[in-house]
């Protein structure tokens, strides 16, 4: 006898943290798939760069706030990136490889500045700035392949700050939900 109980070492043995880590992946995956149907689905008119980075960084970051996985939003936007292989009417080919990077950076943000994770602005400044990358990369193609994207035909400044700005808010909404319930815990 090594002083535990019985119950608890054959709960061990028991595969079911497998298929928990298994279904918390194909959700973390879904939760950035669902940001891509949102977006595909959801064709707001409204004529601003990266819009739709309200629902996307929200997802996102919802899903980092609420799994224990260090690289929470990666798996976000891998799920996200193999959704867009699929038909869904975006016209640029290189979708996959621009919804790939946000969730990278948030993790990255999110694990090297622990601080950041008790306050809801630098939340969502970290979501801003991963937001951000979407411009960047876009203007990294357009500039290797000469694919033309009409969000940067009036210059870069623009599209980098509604990004910020759009992602920014996006990740205030989860990040000032969780800070009001863990106040309320309080």
């Amino acid at each position: 006898m090594d002083g535990k109980s019985y119950q608890k070492i054959t709960l061990k043995a028991f595969p079911t943290s497998i298929g928990f880590q298994i279904t918390e992946l194909i959700l973390l995956a879904g939760i950035g798939a669902l940001g891509v149907l949102i977006h595909a689905y959801l064709r707001t008119p409204l004529k601003l760069p990266g819009h739709n980075g309200v629902f996307y960084m929200a997802l996102l970051l919802s899903g980092r706030l609420l799994s224990q996985k260090k690289f929470a939003s990666s798996y976000s936007s891998i799920g996200a990136a193999f959704m867009l292989l699929l038909p869904l009417g975006f016209k640029d080919p290189f979708m996959p490889v621009i919804y790939f990077f946000p969730g990278f950076v948030v993790d990255f943000m999110y694990n090297q500045f622990k601080t950041f994770r008790n306050h809801p602005l630098l939340l969502a400044t970290i979501c801003g700035f991963a937001y951000f990358t979407i411009p960047l990369t876009r203007i990294v193609i357009q500039f290797f392949t000469g694919f033309p994207y009409g969000s940067l035909t009036g210059g870069f400044i623009y599209p980098f700050i509604t990004h910020f700005i759009f992602g920014f808010t996006g990740g205030l909404i989860p990040a000032g939900i969780s800070f009001l319930k863990k106040r309320k815990k309080q």
